[in-house]
Parts: C-alpha cells; sequence; structure tokens
C-alpha cells in the first residue's frame, strides 16, 4: 500500500490556531526572561553579603530558592510548549487566561525578596521567641511559598489548558 501525498511542506497545518502557537511562543520568550529576573531576584540570597540569609534558620529554604528558577522556567516552557502543541491541533484558548497565569508567576518571582525580607525582619524581631511556633513557621515560609506557587500555577494552566476549545 501507498500512502497519497496531499502536498504541502512541513507548515502549519491548515487547521491549526495561530492564536494559541504565538501565545505559547511568547510564554516561552518570557519563561527565558523571567529566568534571569528569578536568578537576580533570588542570587543575594545565596551569595553572601548584606542581603544573604542566615540559612540555619530556614531548613529546607536554600534548596528550594535554588530550585525556583529552574521551577519557574520549566513550568512555563512547558505550558507555552503545550500550548504551541495544542494551537498546531486547531485548538484556542483566551489570551487573558493565559497572560494571568505568566503574570501570576512572574509576580511570585518578583515579590520573593519581599516575603524573604519581610521573614527575616520577624526572625530579628526581639520578641519572636515569644510566640509558639512563630520561629518554626517563619522557617518553612521558602518552602511554603514555592510549593504554593506551583500550586496556583498548576491549577492555573490546567484552567487555561483544560478551556481550550475547538478552533
Amino acid at each position: 500500500m501507498s500512502r497519497k501525498s496531499t502536498g504541502g511542506g512541513g507548515g502549519v497545518a491548515a487547521g491549526a490556531n495561530l492564536q494559541s502557537i504565538i501565545l505559547g511562543a511568547i510564554t516561552i520568550v518570557l519563561a527565558l526572561i523571567g529566568l534571569g529576573i528569578a536568578m537576580d531576584t533570588i542570587a543575594p540570597y545565596l551569595t553572601g553579603g548584606a542581603s544573604a540569609l542566615n540559612w540555619t534558620r530556614y531548613p529546607g529554604g536554600e534548596p528550594m530558592l535554588k530550585l525556583f528558577p529552574l521551577i519557574m522556567l520549566v513550568g512555563l516552557v512547558i505550558f507555552g510548549g503545550v500550548m504551541v502543541w495544542m494551537g498546531t491541533k486547531g485548538r484556542s484558548l483566551t489570551i487573558k487566561d493565559t497572560v494571568i497565569t505568566v503574570i501570576v508567576v512572574v509576580v511570585a518571582v518578583i515579590m520573593l525578596p519581599i516575603v524573604m525580607d519581610a521573614c527575616d525582619t520577624a526572625y530579628d524581631n526581639a520578641n519572636v521567641a515569644s510566640f509558639t511556633g512563630m520561629t518554626q513557621f517563619l522557617g518553612l515560609i521558602p518552602l511554603i511559598y514555592t510549593v504554593a506557587l506551583m500550586f496556583i500555577s498548576g491549577l492555573l494552566g490546567k484552567r487555561v489548558l483544560g478551556g481550550m476549545g475547538q478552533g
């Protein structure tokens, strides 16, 4: 048996949704830009100097912060890649949902120093030991923050990709 050629090269299929493909590609580019932002945001806390954190206060926090840029990059690249792939299958999605998902991830990365500075400020408060469990809870903040970001991003991504309708 032989297959008949339908003609054309290796371009985008006629039923493809160009909007989804473009949004997916933009998401991947934003992930790469966000990687630089995430690394610049987190580096001062890891490399020493005036901004370096006392990591004995944060059990599991240092490895989590070191993984944060990678988690963000991989999540957004996979999200963008799936959007491109779905676009080639003729699926569509709204720009609003895609933008909201990407913005939530990027804003969470940008807010990370604020969260960490607030934790350190609370740790340095002379009365922190007076509050039951407060120092232990503060020590878990980097872990909680990263896991919460992954959870929220996953839910938003599932909502966007689950809401894709036929072209």
